[in-house]
């Protein structure tokens, strides 16, 4: 079995740090790439995920990052795409970015706050699949466990003697 590749295409290394005990724990093969050879490294029959960083303030890193996720995409769509950045932006910036990364092919687009379990479980579930797909996982699917069986109910306890209301006496002594 060919080992899953992460390939990360950032411009200060701050995803590979981000990522570096994480993936040396599962075992994959880790690769930066500059944007105009990432998308030959994903074409690798292997398991991949490509992780690419967003830096709206380089105009040329965004065309580049932008012009890789399109093209990777549409040439390779069992290719995950996940977009990062560390720029913290205002909500109709976010969802603007967010719209026009979805509609160049990006399956996730991750902007702060940004927290490590997040970042890892996104990753994580991406290679997963990843690997199902190219039927080289090192694992089995989880199998779904059965279901808790109810409790018994306990019944409710017979009286011992018969009860009497005493509502009902009143209104006969009256």
């Amino acid at each position: 079995m060919r080992a899953p590749q992460l390939v990360i295409v950032e411009t200060d290394g701050w995803i590979a740090r981000m990522l570096a005990e994480f993936t040396a724990e599962s075992a994959w093969l880790v690769r930066a790439a500059r944007p105009d050879d990432a998308a030959a490294l994903v074409r690798d029959r292997r398991p991949s995920v490509l992780v690419v960083q967003l830096d709206p303030g380089d105009d040329a890193a965004t065309a580049a990052a932008l012009a890789l996720v399109s093209d990777v995409s549409a040439r390779l769509p069992d290719v995950p795409v996940v977009v990062v950045s560390d720029v913290k932006f205002n909500d109709a910036d976010r969802v603007a970015w967010t719209a026009a990364l979805f509609d160049l092919g990006a399956r996730y687009a991750l902007f702060p706050p940004l927290t490590r379990p997040v970042f890892e479980d996104v990753v994580s579930g991406l290679m997963a699949a990843a690997g199902r797909r190219a039927g080289t996982a090192a694992t089995p699917a989880p199998q779904p466990s059965e279901p808790p069986k109810p409790r018994p109910r306990r019944k409710k306890p017979e009286p011992d003697e018969e009860v009497i209301d005493l509502a009902d006496e009143e209104d006969v002594n009256e």
